[in-house]
């Protein structure tokens, strides 16, 4: 049963938390708002089984320091897939833009930025690094000579270590 609400529908865990916790969807997404780049399971019946934020249907806002955008002033809008690379591993988020009045889809950059995250473009990024895997990077590189590739197939590996192929790579 979920140690929040007692639900006994879904059970999901986190491989990151520490100790043993157990909750569902509504409750896992509600303690992960502000921790996307956690490693989630849910129970299928027999084992844990790997699964997403983006699986569970968690919406990263883009602007409004991470809120769901106001629905009176804000269209509908849809979500983009946005990769983020992290310290951890690769994670594929979906995010919802602000397109409030005076923003733009060319602020895009800057809306990651602020979410503390470097965009691989300024044109309508489809991928970012978060600034932790920046530094660990340029440790790496400076201390033990690793080159990006191999930064990056150590992702690939944190990812998904039986099959690092599957993770995307942009």
């Amino acid at each position: 049963t979920c140690e929040s609400c007692q639900s006994t529908e879904g059970f999901f865990r986190c491989l990151t938390c520490s100790g043993e916790h157990g909750w569902c969807r509504t409750c896992v997404l509600k303690a992960h708002q502000s921790l996307p780049f956690h490693k989630l399971q849910q129970w299928n019946g027999k084992f844990f089984k790997d699964t997403s934020f983006s699986e569970l249907g968690y919406i990263w806002y883009m602007g409004h320091g991470g809120q769901p955008f106001n629905t009176f002033t804000e269209p509908t809008s849809t979500t983009t897939p946005l990769i983020i690379i992290h310290s951890t591993g690769v994670f594929i988020h979906n995010v919802q833009w602000c397109h409030c009045p005076g923003s733009s889809v060319h602020q895009q950059h800057l809306h990651l930025l602020k979410a503390r995250l470097f965009p691989a473009s300024t044109s309508r990024p489809r991928t970012a690094f978060t600034f932790d895997v920046l530094d660990h990077f340029l440790i790496d590189a400076l201390e033990c000579k690793t080159s990006a590739m191999s930064f990056f197939q150590k992702l690939r590996r944190l990812t998904n270590n039986a099959f690092p192929d599957s993770v995307p790579v942009s």
